[in-house]
């Protein structure tokens, strides 16, 4: 059988070496014959395995997810869900809102319940299939950064379908009638619409996820191949633990550049909450940017900035240094 129809055979989707030109073909062939493997797609596989992708990513992402979502992930979201809602309030007059009509601390973690289920799925579901994608990936010969772009892509799409209702909970906590508890919003919306109801702004969180994950792992990849030539002028240079925090932080920081499809996601399901008429995804942007201007897509940005580099840091860095620990143990 061909060596193009094995690698398709075996990897499904994930296995863009089928398509590659001959001269990242011969590349992985060389790669292939390097680490002892018969075909292009074992050679994939075999990354994949060595870089503890598979079930220990499926164990480390939702443990990972939920402590970030436990400690500051919470607070952030909640501020910056409040802003992307009411766009009139400034950043800290928006905080203070928070903590005064919640009933003080306890506001910033209003939907939590919802956001464990959240991040216990989609933790999970980001870590098996970002890494799996970025491994077979590499094993292509595609640079470091564009694999974690792609990677970050496919694994943020993935999570949409967990997601979708778990989102829409936390928004309608946030930003709708305080004294409905979670089990009751969860009827009320499924007594009006069905399981569709949870999915208003559905097309702006797939946006949203692809982009974000897309931009924290690529834009983190990028910091940290240049750092590995600043710090250590050595392009395979191992960095410290405070240097790939560091690319964490400046990758999760320009990751946020695509905000304007978190606040049509918070319009959307705020309205979807509250049972107003829906609208899509460019009618959202089009009535935001008539009322507020452009900078009425960009409510949030501080609290998003703070999220994105949090949760780059559990994510992307901090799952990094996780697995990393777990290797040098003999553990994966």
């Amino acid at each position: 059988m061909d060596e193009r129809e094995v690698c398709k055979r075996e990897l499904g989707a994930a296995a863009v070496c089928y398509q590659a030109p001959v001269e990242s073909w011969m590349r992985m062939e060389n790669q292939a014959k390097r680490m002892g493997s018969k075909t292009v797609a074992h050679a994939a596989i075999e990354t994949t395995a060595g870089s503890g992708g598979g079930l220990a990513n499926l164990a480390i992402g939702p443990v990972v997810q939920c402590m970030e979502a436990g400690t500051l992930g919470m607070p952030f979201e909640v501020w910056k869900t409040r802003m992307g809602r009411y766009r009139s309030e400034g950043t800290f007059q928006s905080f203070a809102n928070v903590y005064r009509n919640g009933g003080g601390l306890k506001a910033f973690w209003k939907g939590t319940g919802a956001k464990m289920v959240e991040s216990a799925s989609k933790g999970g579901i980001l870590m098996y299939s970002k890494e799996n994608i970025n491994a077979a990936l590499l094993a292509s010969g595609v640079s470091p950064t564009m694999a974690g772009l792609s990677a970050g892509a496919g694994g943020g799409v993935c999570q949409v379908l967990v997601m979708g209702p778990c989102t829409y909970l936390v928004t309608g906590a946030v930003t709708g009638d305080q004294s409905v508890s979670t089990m009751q919003r969860i009827n009320q919306t499924y007594a009006r619409a069905g399981i569709k109801g949870f999915y208003p702004g559905g097309t702006a969180i797939a946006f949203r996820q692809a982009t974000n994950w897309a931009s924290r792992q690529g834009f983190t990849e990028a910091v940290r191949e240049r750092f590995k030539i600043l710090f250590h002028g050595n392009k395979d240079a191992k960095l410290t633990k405070w240097q790939e925090v560091a690319a964490g932080t400046v990758g999760g920081t320009l990751a946020c550049w695509n905000h304007p499809f978190e606040v049509a996601r918070i319009e959307m399901q705020a309205r979807g909450d509250q049972g107003q008429k829906s609208i899509n995804m460019l009618e959202v942007f089009r009535e935001i940017s008539k009322e507020h201007g452009v900078g009425g897509l960009f409510k949030g940005l501080v609290p998003r900035v703070c999220l994105g580099i949090w949760q780059t840091l559990f994510m992307v860095t901090g799952a990094k240094l996780v697995k990393d620990q777990l290797q040098e143990a003999g553990l994966l």
